[in-house]
């Protein structure tokens, strides 16, 4: 039988199998000595563990018989770590499982299919017999290398099994991996000193390119090369070539990265080269990776003397794998802190910001995202879309107040609810809104108030003084703990009370509103006693000489309600929490001056980008235009002489104004402005259509 020469890729240090035939490869040049082969290691990761648990639970139960698993082998691409064999939760993945049992190749990348056992107790794991489970493994290699099939699927001399046991009480796993290679009962695998191929060596070169040329077609783990090293076949072609004389060397992808030995799998490849070819010698190539590549000065060969091996009964097998400490034994893991299914969501939902802050973003502060507390005044449409976009930032704490019930009309339009929320008079919608958000994400905390906002124009009888009063005390208190106040209700004057507390605590209050084609997001100004009204910015109100009134009163359905485009409200709500995160990151927080011409982008306040004040979009031109205003000294919510009387007798003041808007108009002194206008130059300013809802209705 002519000589046959393999090339593989090598991985990490040298260490003894389990048969005790590993010995010192030193020899002189030329010289023969035992072949030093690397042992495996496995690296499942934590989807893993969390994809056997949910199999555990759902599905196994109490039933501890093996099943299929696949994991996924490449060759090493590191000079000083070598390449584990990797198992994610595709584990247990039927499609996986499919391509697996089919022996299906990738790009450089094979795909494993082993057993694993799921011990039901711990002392049932201890007392597996692990003896039976790398036989059963012995006989099926044995088998596939005599019928042949492993020539034309080299991947299933590589197979596995697992043992294992979960406590999920305290989510700690308990395991054994066993790689089994088979070896002869008499005489060791010797070899010639392993060479380290060369970047300049033209045969190593050309080798090289070929072997990267098989690889890259999806070519099988192992595989025959020309005795140029200019063509590559595939382990059945062996005969036919070995028949007509060629010279041919054994390649295969190598895990190992040592340039002193080589890896595992090249013992079962001997053992198949003796059995079914009947080969004594062989030249081995083991093929490494650098930057994805086939490189030569990463590859090692040399010549191989195998053992003959004329009867297969005799074959041992050897391959449990070592713990931690270089020992024979099990290994143990424990995620019970990262493996409880809501510490891996908040693992999951944090990587796309982690991966910002790794090139893209490195300022970005997620613990200050994640600690905000954000208060959404409208579990609506805008408030649906604010909260899911939050999430999307990392924001962890998002409590909603609304009024109303879920109808049937909304699901459609309001991402947090579904039909059944419409059932028996329809669910609250603040906390139908939280409960959603809590399926989506059960780390998020959050909550939801039912409470209605007092509003100016709709009177309060004297019966319904002391509960309007308790709404007033419950929206102070929320207020005043939450960090960021979105205002996203569906009418104008519904919004004046948050407006006006907001100014009153120095909370930063972000205002959305939706006309038909139209949209408006704005960022109010800091709070009275944080700047003077010259250099504060305006809120909602300050541009509007009118007070908010009552303006569903005298008004259609379709002046009731706010219809929309349905388009508009993800827009605008995501426009309203990207500038919060952008205000957070900034350094002047709401004090941040809104973008000027005269500034150029690299004097961006955030990182983030500008952070303007308003921004108003139109779907119906598709445009988007920056505005900024200063406060309104006459604004009938933000004027210090609004929040002054508010905090001077807070319930009588209020009480008046719900009874009559107009005691706003007087106190800023818009009624005498009013007055001195002429009103007929000025008939703009009472248009009634402005009053039926938002100012974009």
């Amino acid at each position: 039988h002519p000589r046959t020469r393999p090339r593989t890729r090598a991985t990490m240090a040298s260490a003894r199998d389990d048969a005790g035939d590993v010995a010192n490869n030193t020899a002189d040049a030329g010289a023969r000595a035992a072949l030093l082969f690397e042992p495996p290691s496995s690296a499942p990761d934590a989807s893993f563990w969390s994809a056997l648990a949910k199999f555990k639970l759902d599905e196994a139960k109490l039933d501890d018989r093996a099943v299929d698993v696949c994991a996924y082998a490449t060759a090493a691409s590191h000079a000083n770590v070598s390449a584990a064999m990797s198992l994610d939760a595709s584990a247990f993945d039927s499609a996986s499982l499919e391509r697996a049992r089919a022996v299906e190749m990738r790009v450089k990348t094979w795909t494993r299919l082993g057993r694993l056992t799921c011990a039901n107790t711990l002392d049932a794991f201890v007392t597996h017999d692990r003896e039976r489970t790398i036989d059963a493994l012995r006989a099926k290699i044995i088998d596939d290398i005599t019928s042949g099939r492993a020539e034309r699927a080299p991947e299933l001399l590589n197979t596995f099994a697992c043992v294992a046991y979960a406590d999920l009480k305290t989510w700690t796993f308990t395991y054994w991996f066993v790689f089994p290679a088979l070896a002869a009962s008499e005489g060791k695998i010797t070899s010639t000193p392993v060479r380290a191929m060369c970047e300049s060596n033209a045969r190593d070169t050309l080798i090289a390119t070929t072997c990267e040329e098989w690889l890259a077609s999806s070519g099988a783990s192992a595989w025959l090369l020309s005795d140029d090293g200019s063509r590559a076949y595939a382990l059945d072609e062996y005969v036919e070539h070995a028949g007509r004389g060629e010279a041919l060397t054994l390649a295969f992808a190598d895990a190992c990265c040592a340039m002193t030995h080589t890896g595992w799998s090249l013992r079962n490849l001997a053992i198949l080269a003796s059995v079914r070819w009947g080969a004594t010698t062989l030249d081995v190539v083991c093929v490494r990776l650098r930057k994805g590549r086939v490189a030569a000065g990463a590859c090692v060969a040399f010549t191989m003397d195998v053992p003959k091996c004329n009867d297969t009964s005799t074959l041992k097998v050897v391959g449990w794998e070592r713990n931690a400490r270089g020992k024979t034994g099990p290994r143990k893991v424990d995620l019970g802190a990262s493996m409880d299914p809501t510490q891996l969501a908040t693992q999951a939902v944090d990587l796309n910001l982690k991966l910002m802050r790794w090139r893209l973003l490195p300022e970005l502060n997620q613990e200050r995202l994640a600690h905000t507390k954000c208060l959404l005044i409208g579990a609506g449409t805008l408030g649906c879309a604010v909260a899911r976009t939050l999430m999307g930032w990392g924001v962890r704490h998002i409590t909603f107040v609304d009024s109303g019930r879920v109808s049937y009309s909304n699901p459609v339009r309001q991402s947090l609810f579904e039909f059944k929320d419409c059932l028996e008079g329809g669910s609250p919608k603040a906390q139908a809104a939280a409960n959603k958000l809590l399926e989506i994400f059960p780390g998020v905390q959050t909550r939801g108030v039912m409470m209605s906002i007092p509003m100016p124009g709709h009177s309060v009888s004297d019966e319904c003084k002391a509960e309007t009063l308790r709404d007033v005390d419950a929206l102070e208190a929320l207020i005043a703990e939450h960090d960021v106040v979105y205002v996203l209700t569906d009418t104008r004057e519904s919004r004046w009370l948050p407006a006006l507390i907001c100014a009153d605590k120095g909370k930063l209050c972000i205002n959305t509103a939706l006309g038909f084609n139209t949209y408006l997001v704005m960022r109010h100004g800091c709070g009275v006693d944080d700047g003077d009204e010259k250099s504060r910015l305006g809120c909602y109100f300050c541009n509007d000489v009118m007070a908010p009134a009552n303006s569903t009163k005298d008004r259609t359905l379709d002046q009731q309600c706010t219809v929309t485009r349905p388009g508009l409200a993800p827009i605008a709500s995501a426009l309203a929490a990207e500038l919060m995160v952008a205000l957070l990151h900034s350094a002047h927080g709401a004090k941040t001056a809104p973008p000027s011409k005269d500034v150029s982008m690299d004097d961006e306040p955030s990182p983030l980008g500008v952070v303007p004040h308003q921004i108003r979009g139109s779907v119906a031109g598709f445009t988007q235009t920056l505005f900024d205003a200063p406060c309104f000294p006459r604004c009938t919510a933000c004027s210090s002489t609004i929040v002054s009387q508010y905090r001077a007798a807070r319930d009588d003041f209020l009480m008046r104004v719900f009874d009559d808007p107009k005691t706003l108009e007087d106190a800023t002194g818009l009624t005498e402005l009013l007055q001195s206008v002429n009103l007929d130059a000025a008939a703009w300013i009472d248009d009634d259509d402005d009053q039926s809802g938002d100012d974009f209705d």
